[in-house]
């Protein structure tokens, strides 16, 4: 089965779908073929302006070390696409950015200021 186009009125397959769409489709990929750490990875969704509003510089450490050890563990992924591994590193990324920005703008930090603080995770060693 074909279906037309919105903008062009060619046919396209019926799989052909918005890449937003496409992208919360394969989230239930995770589930099944991640294990259980790799679970929490899809925890990284759009903070609200009220959480943004009473964000702190706990919060954005928090969320800079957990983007942190997303980008680690996302491509251990299995049974999930490049593509899917890569939204998911760069929405823990942006959750963290905007606290960052909302810190600076809001409270004045400078990003030397907000910078000095480091994530110190424990990671397994290599090969082990």
């Amino acid at each position: 089965m074909m279906r037309a186009g919105p903008s062009t009125g060619l046919l396209r397959p019926p799989f052909a779908m918005h890449r937003s769409l496409r992208r919360w489709l394969c989230l239930p990929l995770l589930f099944a073929g991640a294990s259980a750490p790799a679970q929490d990875l899809v925890e990284c969704k759009r903070i609200e302006h009220d959480q943004l509003i009473t964000a702190s510089q706990e919060t954005l450490l928090f969320l800079r070390c957990r983007a942190r050890q997303v980008a680690y563990e996302a491509p251990r992924l299995k049974g999930v696409s490049q593509r899917v591994k890569d939204d998911l590193v760069f929405a823990c990324l942006d959750q963290a950015d905007a606290v960052e920005h909302q810190l600076r703008v809001r409270h004045g930090y400078s990003r030397d200021t907000l910078a000095r603080q480091r994530c110190e995770l424990s990671l397994p060693a290599p090969g082990g």
